[in-house]
């Protein structure tokens, strides 16, 4: 599997059906990349920005748990 198919699965645990868009906006609005040109080294500054995205719509606790579900990737 491709990692930016085992991103969509992490996030899909919190975020379901939108996982795949949110993955998509965050790659392209904060790293200038698309999700299928992502790599580990990349993972460090995803979860970064996941868990700040995740924060405001879910709250610490789920933003918490989708960075260490990203960071597990590495």
């Amino acid at each position: 599997m491709s990692l930016d198919m085992d991103l969509e699965k992490v996030l899909a645990k919190d975020l379901g059906p939108s996982a795949s868009s949110f993955l998509s906006r965050q790659c392209k609005s904060h790293m200038g990349k698309d999700a299928g040109s992502l790599t580990r080294a990349d993972l460090e500054e995803l979860a970064k920005w996941c868990y700040i995205g995740v924060k405001l719509t879910l709250g610490a606790d789920v933003a918490e748990n989708t960075k260490k579900g990203i960071l597990s990737l590495m």
